[in-house]
């Protein structure tokens, strides 16, 4: 009996002490591993902290700087915030996701096509121009211009008038169109300007376009001064010199 009563206690102290064994092997095993990613090599990296949706604005709010293995963190991934926080997302960005040069544009960025190049508030028109109104295919997109306009307004006749100040130029292009004559087909060049304008702006210039007949002044890069000029009319165009 003495030994039956001896036996389940030798049990007992060998399961605590095996218990205490798997303890300590796997405080071990823990503490190294903690220790092997405490050595790993980290570098910051720009992340999402929220979902980001596609041609959106990035803020500060957006985004963050986290420390992960460089191991992990992709060749085209943004290391700064400046070189993230106002650019456009060019896709959607998930949340915790790094955030990738390529899915980035910078707002006029001529290579990521004409929407991206319009100024927030403007719009891109385009009209058709000869020569002559295009400065003789002397503009560039970038350039600044004013745009003039001759237009008929009942009696007064036809005046001079001012349509627009200061206009970014954002293309200048040609394509061809197909024209009906007499039952013949003719294919024409339609050289072209496009221009970012805000919608205010839009009004008068599609109004002289239709009705009139316009010609662009080419400004110089550092002057964006706009004046106040009234219509010239006929009658002053008429009128002796003094």
């Amino acid at each position: 009996k003495v030994e039956c009563k001896v036996r389940p206690k030798l049990m007992i102290i060998l399961a605590v002490i095996l218990a205490l064994l798997a303890t300590g092997m796997c405080y071990f095993y823990l503490q190294n591993a903690v220790e092997k990613a405490d050595q790993t090599e980290k570098a910051q990296v720009v992340q999402a902290r929220v979902e980001i949706p596609k041609d959106t604005n990035i803020t500060k709010e957006m985004v963050e700087l986290v420390k992960v293995p460089v191991d992990s963190i992709h060749s085209r991934a943004l290391r700064s915030l400046d070189d993230v926080v106002g650019k456009i997302a060019l896709d959607a960005i998930i949340p915790g996701e790094q955030v990738l040069q390529d899915r980035l544009v910078k707002e006029g960025d001529t290579k990521a096509g004409l929407p991206y190049q319009i100024p927030a508030g403007k719009r891109a028109i385009t009209v058709a121009v000869d020569e002559v109104a295009a400065v003789g295919w002397h503009l560039q997109p970038g350039d600044h211009v004013d745009i003039l306009g001759i237009v008929t307004a009942g009696e007064q006749g036809k005046s001079s008038v001012v349509v627009l100040q200061d206009v970014l130029v954002l293309a200048v292009g040609k394509n061809t169109r197909v024209t009906r004559e007499q039952e013949t087909e003719a294919t024409i060049e339609v050289k072209t300007v496009t221009l970012a304008v805000t919608l205010q702006e839009a009004r008068p210039l599609m109004f002289a376009n239709e009705e009139g007949k316009m010609r662009f002044a080419l400004r110089s890069p550092v002057d964006h001064e706009r004046q106040t000029i009234v219509p010239f009319t006929m009658g002053e165009f008429l009128a002796p010199s003094s």
